[in-house]
């Protein structure tokens, strides 16, 4: 069984995408959603010199400033990391994601980036396949990537799965 994940968002997000985010990741992934949250963003983390927040930092202000585990965060705002001109979302595996939609302009696009970040926390690394869990170095291959999981992935879930289950007895 997934655990259950808290989405927190940034008041700019329309709340219905949110909802239908949310919608999606249940659906995916079988996730149970602890609480959805408003979070506004940690100005500390922006650049000024590049006009963009720094995604890594605001990842782990929420993991290390508040010991989360588990959750999507959706902000509205460009993100970067260093070495890359821009993020859609990054994610540390068994803790959490932050995605932007600021370069995601269809509901599809959103959705598709959402179910790809959580895959990293539920422990997926980046595939080969035709799959949600291709890696995007612009906006045309993740625009040609699917929704879905391939079936490899979802085996790989499905023995993480086996593991957690198997060390609670």
């Amino acid at each position: 069984m997934s655990p259950n994940l808290t989405v927190f968002y940034d008041s700019s997000i329309n709340y219905d995408e949110v909802e239908e985010v949310v919608k999606e990741l249940k659906i995916t992934y079988e996730l149970g959603i602890q609480s959805i949250k408003k979070r506004e963003l940690e100005i500390i983390t922006f650049n000024k010199a590049r006009n963009q927040y720094d995604g890594q930092k605001l990842l782990n202000k929420l993991i290390d400033g508040e010991n989360i585990t588990y959750f999507l965060w959706i902000v509205n705002e460009d993100l970067y990391v260093p070495g890359r001109n821009f993020v859609f979302g990054l994610a540390t595996q068994f803790y959490g994601a932050i995605v932007s939609f600021f370069r995601l302009e269809s509901a599809n696009m959103k959705i598709k980036e959402s179910i790809h970040e959580c895959g990293h926390i539920l422990g997926l690394g980046h595939c080969k396949e035709v799959c949600v869990m291709q890696y995007s170095k612009n906006l045309e291959e993740a625009i040609l990537k699917p929704t879905y999981l391939c079936w490899k992935c979802k085996a790989m879930l499905k023995e993480k799965e086996k593991k957690i289950d198997k060390n609670k007895d």
